[in-house]
């Protein structure tokens, strides 16, 4: 199983950039109940998943323990599926700290250990024995991102809900694609659409990161359609 991870702050183009991914292929899972996708004919294209007749491809479900599943779900009953998405990371980070189960551990060693069980449930539902899934299955995962002050100045980093998630587990560097959206400024021959661009490498205040030559350019337009073709390729030979 390939993994991506796309990072940024909301409205940057994250989730439009599957306008192009064919819907026979792709499965999203959906933290929150979206009443339309960012992009033309996603209600038609995107249904939600009927297990009783194993049709449709989209899910609706903020539990960290839904990734897994539907992962499994995808790898071993969906085999013409190639591309899933998980979007967006933060609101399931945030239906896990936010219940009232985990509020409840506030005092004493259970304030520690609630952290410490987050970032274990964490790890296991998403990293943990990603080889033992199919070769040919993608999984597509979005974050917001936060600032952040350093000696070197303001840089992007993801944005998670404990010091665990960035301290022991460095989510980033669990991708081989980490790739940043970026909106460049308006001008008057640039179009609307191209102005949403994804940083494919470092550039200073973006800790992007993918593969040496497997992109040209620091900023390529965010379709994730052309993003996956140029990685099958480069990953080809």
């Amino acid at each position: 199983m390939r993994m991506i991870g796309v990072a940024g702050p909301s409205s940057t183009g994250k989730t439009t950039s599957f306008r192009n991914m064919l819907p026979k292929e792709t499965f999203m899972l959906l933290p929150n109940n979206k009443t339309q996708l960012p992009f033309p004919g996603s209600k038609k294209n995107y249904i939600k998943y009927d297990k009783e007749t194993n049709k449709g491809n989209l899910v609706i479900n903020n539990q960290i323990s839904a990734i897994s599943a539907v992962v499994k779900k995808v790898n071993d009953e969906l085999p013409h599926i190639k591309y899933l998405l998980v979007d967006d990371m933060t609101h399931f980070f945030n239906a896990e700290t936010q219940s009232a189960k985990f509020r409840a551990r506030n005092s004493g060693g259970e304030a520690f250990a609630r952290w410490a069980d987050f970032a274990a449930k964490t790890y296991q539902t998403i990293f943990d024995k990603t080889d033992i899934y199919r070769d040919d299955l993608t999984v597509i995962m979005h974050f917001h991102t936060e600032l952040v002050e350093t000696f070197e100045g303001s840089r992007m980093q993801l944005k998670t809900p404990g010091k665990m998630l960035d301290r022991d587990i460095d989510i980033p560097s669990y991708f081989t694609y980490m790739f940043y959206s970026k909106v460049l400024p308006p001008e008057k021959d640039r179009k609307q659409e191209d102005r949403y661009v994804y940083v494919t490498n470092d550039d200073g205040s973006r800790p992007a990161k993918t593969p040496m030559g497997c992109f040209k350019d620091l900023e390529i337009k965010n379709d994730m359609y052309e993003i996956v073709k140029t990685i099958d390729k480069y990953e080809q030979g």
